[in-house]
C-alpha cells in the first residue's frame, strides 16, 4: 500500500492533532515541511473549524517553526464564502460565531427575515433562542448549508459540543436537507484540487480522525491516511483500507523510502 507515496505529489493536512493538539506542538512539524519544501511536493491544510480567521492557523503553526502562507491554509468558512459565490448568493443568514458573521456579511447582504441561503457554524455561545430564531426563518424555497457535521470536539481533558448539534436539531424541525461543506463532504476537497489544480490519484490527505479526514479522502477518490498523533480510531474500522503513520516523522522517513526507491 506504501508503494503509492512514490507518486503522491499532493499533501491535505488536518491541523488539530496532526501539527498540534490544542496548544501543544506535535514532534515533527518542521521536519516534514522542509522535506516536503525541499523536494517540491505541494501541501496545504484544511480544517473543519470555522470559529477563527486563517491568520489564527497561521500563528499555530509558526509556534512549530512551519511558515506557511495562509492560501495554504482552508478553514470551512473560506469553503463557505467560495459556495455561496460558485451560487450566486444575494442574501443570507449566519448561526454561528463572530469571526464567520463578519466574514460572511461582509460580503453578502443579512436578511433576518427569508433568507436565501443559512449558514450554521459554531459557537459556543449560541442558545436555544438563537436556534429557535434561525428555524423560524426557514422557508421552502431556503437553502442550509452547515461548516461541518462534527458532533463533538475532543480537547485534552474534555469534549464541546459541535456544528454537527444544532445540524441535527434544525434538521429535525424542519426536514429540510443541509448541506455539509467541510469534511467529510466532497465539496472542500474538490475546491481544493481545483486551486491546486492536482490529480487525486496523486494526493494524499493526513488526518486523524476517521469520521472527516479519512471517509472524506475515500468520499472524494484520494488517498486516506490516519496519523496516531490525535483521535483513536473506532474498534469497527479496518485498518488495512488506508495508510497508518506513527507519527510526521515516520510519514517522512516512509515518503524518503519511496521517493528513493
Amino acid at each position: 500500500m506504501y508503494k503509492i507515496l512514490k507518486d503522491i505529489d499532493f499533501i491535505i493536512f488536518d491541523l488539530d492533532g496532526v501539527f498540534y493538539r490544542e496548544d501543544e506542538n506535535i514532534l515533527g512539524t518542521k521536519e516534514i515541511i522542509d522535506y516536503l519544501d525541499l523536494k517540491n511536493i505541494q501541501y496545504c491544510f484544511f480544517t473543519n473549524n470555522s470559529n477563527y480567521k486563517t491568520k489564527r492557523y497561521k500563528e499555530k503553526l509558526l509556534k512549530g517553526s512551519v511558515d506557511v502562507d495562509e492560501n495554504k491554509i482552508f478553514t470551512t468558512t473560506k469553503l463557505i464564502e467560495h459556495y455561496l459565490f460558485e451560487n450566486s448568493a444575494k442574501d443570507i443568514y449566519v448561526l454561528g460565531s463572530t469571526q464567520l458573521q463578519e466574514t460572511l456579511y461582509s460580503k453578502y447582504k443579512k436578511n433576518s427575515i427569508s433568507p436565501e441561503f443559512i449558514v450554521i457554524g459554531m459557537d459556543n455561545n449560541i442558545t436555544l433562542k438563537d436556534i429557535s430564531n434561525t428555524i423560524n426563518l426557514i422557508k421552502n424555497n431556503t437553502q442550509i448549508i452547515a461548516a461541518n457535521p462534527d458532533k463533538l470536539i475532543p480537547l485534552k481533558d474534555r469534549f464541546e459540543l459541535e456544528c454537527g448539534v444544532i445540524n441535527s436539531i434544525i434538521s429535525e424541525f424542519t426536514n429540510k436537507e443541509i448541506k455539509i461543506i467541510g469534511k467529510p463532504n466532497s465539496y472542500g476537497y474538490e475546491t481544493i484540487l481545483n486551486k491546486f489544480k492536482k490529480e487525486k490519484e496523486k494526493t494524499m490527505m493526513i488526518g486523524d480522525t476517521y469520521d472527516t479526514d479519512i471517509l472524506g479522502a475515500i468520499n472524494s477518490n484520494i488517498n486516506p491516511a490516519w496519523i496516531k498523533t490525535g483521535n483513536d480510531l473506532p474498534k469497527f474500522v479496518v485498518k488495512k483500507d488506508f495508510m497508518i503513520f506513527d507519527s510526521l516523522i515516520d510519514l517522512k522517513e516512509k515518503l524518503e523510502k519511496a521517493k528513493r526507491d
